[in-house]
């Protein structure tokens, strides 16, 4: 049975492939377009830093065709604290 077992997984991992990775964890800053800004937007990786992050900036239109049949990325996005419209905590 356990010959069986492992038998039957093997043929999973050949039938799933690039299906079963998992995506890549991607963590970076975004530079946002202007808040009044009003339209169709999308992100676009401009850079990775030394230390691993990325930068994204949101441009106008449509997210363009992309002819790739990978899984995409799961984003961790972040706002530099200048950028942040919430007024920073104030001491008590």
């Amino acid at each position: 049975m356990k010959a069986a077992l492992l038998k039957r997984l093997q043929r999973l991992e050949e039938v799933c492939g690039v299906a079963c990775q998992p995506p890549e964890f991607q963590v970076g800053y975004l530079k946002e377009l202007p808040a009044d800004y009003a339209g169709d937007r999308h992100l676009a990786t401009v850079g990775r830093d030394p230390d691993g992050l990325y930068r994204w900036e949101e441009r106008p239109g449509p997210v363009p065709d992309d002819k790739r049949s990978s899984i995409p990325p799961f984003r961790v996005v972040l706002i530099s604290p200048e950028e942040d419209p919430a007024p920073a905590a104030q001491p008590i």
